[in-house]
């Protein structure tokens, strides 16, 4: 899988450098302190660096966007959804991104999911993680667990472990800020044009919504995320 991108690829350089494999840099790349702290980092970690002409990067790229460099990684780790449960503490939170197509929402979740400390993302099996979503987290990916389960099996798991289960949705019971967000939590978040169905909604124990001042009846779904996760951290006790 490659890493594209100098922030992406800083950040698995960082965290977890026995997973990057080899890294190609530009060269006559013009060197800030990102770059000069990748190259350094490869020296330290013995990581093989190769210094190539724009153009080979340009093919090699799936982003178009490699900033002039790009680092060959593992695959991410198979992670057991159960298992994080089970270990999770008081007020762990976890998001299940619901069959999005949109790498670029995927990503920022992700980014997202890491600043406020989220216990793991969960993706349905259908969900890939691609060149673009580990951009679009800006190296994230590498701090957050992330795992595929199916729906129904995340919210059985969290249910059988006393986990509580929240829909986002436009059309939800009451304002999130309304609800007890505090301890453990699934938030549910729809695709990008799908509504959560009646299904998923019934099996959530709350389901909530953000209020709307404009025009446009629904936000970017990586956005009502992102406020109700921080909802969630006032509720549990931060500061803000």
């Amino acid at each position: 899988m490659n890493i594209e991108g100098r922030n992406p690829v800083l950040e698995s350089l960082r965290a977890n450098p026995e997973n990057v494999m080899e890294i190609f840099i530009r060269d006559r790349v013009k060197k800030d302190d990102k770059m000069y702290e990748i190259v350094k980092l490869a020296k330290k970690h013995k990581i093989k660096m190769r210094f190539v002409r724009v153009d080979f990067l340009d093919r090699v790229s799936d982003t178009g966007k490699h900033q002039g460099v790009i680092a060959v990684r593992s695959a991410l780790p198979v992670l057991s959804f159960k298992k994080i449960v089970e270990e999770s503490e008081d007020n762990m939170m976890l998001i299940y991104i619901r069959e999005s197509f949109n790498e670029y929402n995927i990503g920022s979740i992700i980014r997202t999911a890491e600043c406020t400390g989220a216990s793991a993302v969960i993706l349905s099996p259908k969900t890939k993680i691609t060149p673009q979503v580990i951009r679009a987290s800006m190296g994230a990916s590498e701090n957050v667990s992330i795992v595929h389960e199916g729906l129904f099996t995340a919210i059985k798991e969290c249910k059988d472990a006393g986990v509580k289960v929240v829909g986002i949705e436009v059309s939800g019971d009451k304002f999130y800020h309304q609800a007890d967000l505090t301890g453990r939590v699934m938030f549910i978040i729809g695709g990008e044009d799908r509504s959560l169905s009646d299904e998923i909604v019934n099996k959530c124990d709350e389901v909530v919504k953000i209020p709307l001042e404009g025009q446009i009846n629904s936000l970017n779904m990586s956005v009502a995320t992102g406020v109700v996760m921080y909802d969630k951290l006032r509720q549990d006790g931060m500061e803000m």
